[in-house]
């Protein structure tokens, strides 16, 4: 069996890229009374783009996505101590703390674990990124050298046309909107993906943009720890897929990289131990501006932006209302896209085929949709309504704030899905589904209907993000 209390340390020993830059490692060990427990996390990147040589990516992103990555194998046992042995700047020591903190929230409060996001980090402090890879023993890891390779330099700025931005796509509405808004606005997006998956697919090949994808492969020694009795949970993997994306665009000479995170990330879904625990937070703009910032101080980017305007989120001023808004006109994307988890699930005998119709993600998706889409097509789209069922009446509750706390999904604010609910009780069309009476009698039961303005003020965009001006028409294109 695997006892966490067994490990007093977790040390970060380093990280390497093979000769051609497309295989990227971290290396990792667990340190205790219990012995000693080594992981390596390994990531293929994408080896080329229209004809555009690949080049080997900057020692600065490799270096954040160590750090992020380690936090999947720091949690088996969160130790009270994280070494890192190849140093840290002032910017990578920020940016750890943050990211366990606010990252592992969740992870901490449902295994009642809050010295998880304290631990005391240590390691050489460091007055500038190196620019070479550092190396790291056990296992063939590539020593420093941070020249040319393989005709690219280390930097990754290689591009013999104006760059293109990368979008990372999980198969859902946001990154369409995005897409689309990019297209509309004049730009030619490539599209990006860790790891592929069949919503994900469709959606590229509806978009008709291009789709690279990188693979991300957990060490199975995790795997079986977890399975002997390690902690496990939630960890922030958006901070991951982000630092994967960026790598890929300096591989490919692509960028800037373009997320598609709502301003109701923001929103966490309960208080705890002095700390707001937030299921999204890597989806939020704490999270985009402290990775903006870590770029920003090492000088890390993609080709197409520089430093911090490497990385941001085009739908930030945005509501999961109006950005539903904007999904429900693009009917091409009806039959392709799904936002159920289950839909990604590793083990493919697990996953759903499109929606599952019964996870809080189903239905915030299905609500925030309805206001935009007929009953009877938006029906079509799910297989069913999901408003018509009482096996959701307990899970709209909670995503209402009617009941307990916001769910553990991406999901959205309170305010949005009590507006969604308060426009179908207007409705015709939708009033007659069994759970919007039921919903609107609680919602007025409870004083939570909406105040006057509020509906409005929810399809808004918000002044506040970190749009870089030359992509600011983009964000109206389909307003």
């Amino acid at each position: 069996m695997f006892d966490p209390a067994g490990f007093s340390e977790f040390s970060y020993e380093g990280y390497s890229f093979d000769s051609t830059g497309e295989t990227f490692r971290a290396f990792y060990s667990l340190l205790g009374q219990a012995g000693s427990i080594e992981f390596v996390e390994t990531i293929r990147l994408p080896n080329g783009n229209q004809g555009r040589p690949a080049g080997v990516p900057s020692a600065r992103t490799a270096r954040l996505l160590a750090l992020a990555s380690g936090l999947s194998y720091y949690k088996a046992a969160a130790p009270g101590t994280v070494r890192v042995g190849f140093g840290l700047t002032d910017g990578e020591h920020t940016f750890l703390s943050e990211l366990i903190r606010n990252g592992l929230g969740e992870f901490a409060f449902r295994n009642q674990l809050p010295g998880a996001l304290t631990p005391q980090i240590t390691g050489k402090r460091l007055d500038e990124v190196p620019d070479e890879i550092t190396g790291a023993g056990g296992g063939g890891a590539a020593g420093g050298g941070g020249g040319a390779r393989d005709g690219g330099e280390a930097g990754g700025a290689v591009a013999a046309a104006p760059a293109a931005p990368l979008v990372p796509v999980g198969g859902g509405k946001d990154s369409v909107v995005t897409i689309e808004s990019l297209k509309a606005a004049g730009f030619d997006p490539v599209l990006f993906s860790v790891n592929t998956f069949a919503p994900i697919t469709r959606c590229a090949r509806v978009s008709g943009q291009p789709l690279v994808s990188a693979q991300r492969s957990i060490d199975p020694t995790l795997l079986e720890a977890n399975r002997q009795g390690a902690h496990n949970g939630h960890v922030p993997v958006t901070a991951v897929v982000s630092l994967i994306a960026l790598m890929a665009a300096e591989r490919l000479g692509l960028g800037p990289v373009v997320m598609s995170n709502e301003r109701s990330a923001e929103y966490g879904n309960l208080s705890w131990n002095g700390h707001t625990i937030n299921h999204q937070w890597s989806k939020s703009i704490h999270f985009e501006a402290l990775l903006r910032s870590a770029l920003e101080r090492s000088g890390g980017a993609a080709s197409g932006g520089t430093g911090a305007d490497a990385y941001f989120s085009l739908l930030r001023p945005l509501s999961e209302l109006e950005i539903a808004r904007r999904f429900a006109g693009l009917p091409a994307y009806f039959e392709a896209f799904t936002s159920c988890n289950r839909s990604f699930r590793i083990d493919e005998s697990k996953r759903a085929s499109s929606w599952c119709r019964e996870c809080p993600k189903c239905q915030f998706v299905f609500l925030v949709l309805a206001p935009f889409i007929s009953s009877g097509r938006l029906t079509e789209i799910f297989g069913g309504n999901m408003l018509d069922d009482p096996a959701n009446l307990d899970g709209y509750l909670e995503i209402l704030g009617l009941r307990g706390h916001k769910p553990f999904e991406c999901v959205g604010e309170y305010d949005e899905a009590l507006v969604a609910l308060a426009r179908l009780g207007r409705d015709p069309g939708w009033a007659r589904a069994r759970l919007v009476g039921p919903l609107t009698d609680e919602m007025h039961a409870q004083g939570q209907a909406p105040a006057p303005g509020l509906d409005a003020a929810l399809l808004e965009p918000s002044a506040t993000h970190f749009i870089p001006q030359s992509f600011r028409e983009a964000l109206d294109a389909l307003g």
